[in-house]
C-alpha cells in the first residue's frame, strides 16, 4: 500500500523526468534535421560561389586555360572559401577523370583526406552534379557535393567539396550536455519541492489520523490540535471534525444519560414486582390478590416502558423505513380524534378538532403520524384544565398542525429539554412520549416546536 507522499512524489517525478527527456529527444531529432538541411544548403551556396569565382577567373585569364591555370584557380577558390562563412572545416579537392587529386597535391594530403578520397574513388562516377551526398568514412560523415568544370579545357576536372559533420556533432553534444545538466538540476529541485509539498500535505493528515484515533478512544478534547491555517481544505476539514466531535460528545453524554435513566426507570417496577413476589412466596401478604394486582400493574407499566424504548430506538437508529402514501389529512385527524376520545373521557377533558373547509392532501406514513399526534395529545391531556384543541392549516405548500391545551403552560426552563429522552415534567410518565413524537416527525421530514400561548402550551408540527 502506497503512502500519500509516494503517490504525490512518484507521478510528479515521472513527469519531470519524462517531459524533459522527451524534449531532449525531440530537440536532437529536430536539430539533426536542421543541421543536415543547413549543411546541404551551405554546400549548394558554396557551389554558387565557386561558379562565380571560376567565371571571374576565366574572364580575367582571357580564355586561356591549362592545368597550371586550373591549379591557380583552385588556390583562389580555396582562398575565397576561407574568407567566407563556408570554410568551417570544409575540404576542397580538384580531381581528374580517374578521381586522382590534382589539388591539393598528393603529398600534402592528411591521412583523413586520403581515406576520404579512397571512398570517393568508388562512388565518383555515380555522383550527380549539384546533389549532396552523405559519405561515411571511418565512422565520420561528410556531406559531399561535386561540380564539373564547364570550360572545354577544364572539362576533365571535377571540384569536390566535403563538409565533415564532426564539428556539428560536437556542438550538438555541448548543447545536450547543457540540457542534461538543466534537466538534472530540475529533477533535484523537483525532488526538494515535492518533499516539501508532500510534507505539507501528509503531516496535517497524519495529525488528523492521530486525532481521529483519539476521538475513537473517547477523548473528545481537540483544543490541543493545531492545523495549518493557510490551507482552506485542511481548515474546513478540521472545523468539520470539531463539529463532529461536538456532536459525538453530546451523543455520548446522551447515551450515558439514556442508559442511566433507562436502568432507573426499569429498576423501579422490577423492584416492586420482585418485592411483592417475594412477599407472596414468604407469606408476608395475607391478601395475595392485592399483591398480584400490584404486580400486574407494574408489569403493564414495565411492558409500556420497554415498548416505548424499542419504538424510540427503531426511529433514532434508522431501522424504520417510512411507508409513504398520499392521504387526506383531514380524514386521518378525525380517525385519531376518535381513538383519543376514550382518553379524553377518562381524563374528564374535552378534545376539539378544527379542520379547514377544503381537503389537505399530503404524502405521509400513517404509523409515524399517528405516533406523533397521539403522543402530543396525550401529553397535553395530562396538563390541560378542560380542553385540548387540534387545529389544521395550510399556507402555500406548508401544512401546519397545532395542538394546544388550556393548562399552565411549559416552564421556560423546561422548553429547550422537553423533547429529550427521559426528561419529565411534574406530571410526566416515562419522559419518552415527546422524544418519540419528535423522532417520528423528523422521519416524516417535518419539524416540531413547542412554545407557550396566553394560556397553556402549544405544540406545532410543520410539513
Amino acid at each position: 500500500m502506497k503512502s500519500i507522499k509516494n503517490k504525490i512524489q512518484k507521478p510528479f517525478l515521472i513527469l519531470l523526468i519524462l517531459i524533459p527527456l522527451a524534449t531532449l529527444i525531440l530537440f536532437n531529432f529536430s536539430f539533426q534535421i536542421y543541421i543536415n538541411a543547413t549543411a546541404k544548403n551551405e554546400l549548394k551556396a558554396t557551389i554558387r560561389a565557386v561558379e562565380k569565382e571560376i567565371k571571374s577567373e576565366l574572364e580575367t585569364d582571357g580564355g586561356q586555360q591549362s592545368e597550371k591555370k586550373a591549379l591557380n584557380m583552385a588556390r583562389n577558390i580555396l582562398m575565397a572559401l576561407k574568407s567566407s562563412h563556408f570554410s568551417q572545416g570544409m575540404d576542397f579537392y580538384l580531381l581528374d577523370q580517374d578521381a586522382l587529386p590534382v589539388f591539393p597535391a598528393q603529398i600534402k594530403l592528411a591521412p583523413s583526406q586520403i581515406a576520404y578520397l579512397d571512398v570517393i574513388k568508388v562512388k565518383f562516377h555515380q555522383m550527380e552534379q549539384g546533389t549532396v551526398y552523405t559519405i561515411p568514412v571511418n565512422g565520420k560523415k561528410y556531406f559531399t557535393i561535386a561540380y564539373s568544370m564547364s570550360n572545354d579545357d577544364l572539362s576533365n576536372l571535377t571540384a569536390v567539396f566535403a563538409l565533415p559533420t564532426d564539428h556539428m556533432n560536437k556542438y550538438l553534444g555541448a548543447v545536450n550536455l547543457i540540457l542534461f545538466a538543466i534537466m538534472l538540476l530540475g529533477i533535484l529541485i523537483a525532488i526538494y519541492f515535492s518533499e516539501k509539498i508532500a510534507a505539507h500535505i501528509t503531516v496535517p493528515i497524519t495529525r488528523l489520523g492521530v486525532l481521529s484515533l483519539q476521538i475513537g478512544q473517547g477523548n473528545f478534547d481537540v483544543s490541543h490540535f493545531l492545523t495549518p491555517q493557510d490551507t482552506l481544505e485542511f481548515k474546513q476539514l478540521y472545523d468539520n471534525i470539531c463539529i463532529m466531535v461536538g456532536r459525538l460528545e453530546a451523543y455520548d453524554k446522551n447515551q450515558k444519560t439514556f442508559l442511566q435513566n433507562a436502568s432507573h426507570e426499569l429498576r423501579t417496577p422490577l423492584m416492586s414486582i420482585q418485592g411483592y413476589a417475594e412477599g407472596i412466596e414468604s407469606g408476608i401478604f395475607p391478601d395475595t390478590k392485592e399483591a398480584a394486582r400490584i404486580i400486574k400493574r407494574e408489569s403493564i407499566r414495565l411492558n409500556e416502558l420497554v415498548s416505548e424504548l424499542l419504538t424510540l430506538s427503531r426511529y433514532e437508529s434508522g431501522m424504520y423505513t417510512p411507508q409513504w402514501e398520499e392521504v387526506n389529512l383531514c380524514h386521518l385527524l378525525k380517525d385519531y380524534t376518535q381513538r383519543l376520545m376514550g382518553l379524553a373521557a377518562k381524563s374528564d377533558k374535552d378534545l376539539e378538532l378544527l379542520l379547514p373547509e377544503y381537503d389537505v392532501m399530503i404524502q405521509t406514513d400513517d404509523i409515524l403520524l399517528s405516533q406523533t399526534v397521539i403522543n402530543i395529545v396525550s401529553n397535553c391531556m395530562r396538563y390541560a384544565r378542560q380542553k385540548v384543541t387540534i387545529v389544521l392549516e395550510k399556507k402555500g405548500s406548508t401544512v401546519s398542525l397545532r395542538i394546544s391545551d388550556d393548562g399552565d403552560g411549559i416552564p421556560q426552563n423546561d422548553i429547550p429539554f422537553i423533547f429529550d429522552r427521559f426528561y419529565k415534567g411534574k406530571k410526566g410518565n416515562f419522559g419518552l412520549g415527546l422524544a418519540i413524537a419528535k423522532s417520528a416527525a423528523e422521519l416524516l421530514n417535518g419539524r416540531i416546536t413547542a412554545y407557550n400561548q396566553e394560556q397553556g402550551a402549544v405544540f406545532e408540527i410543520s410539513f
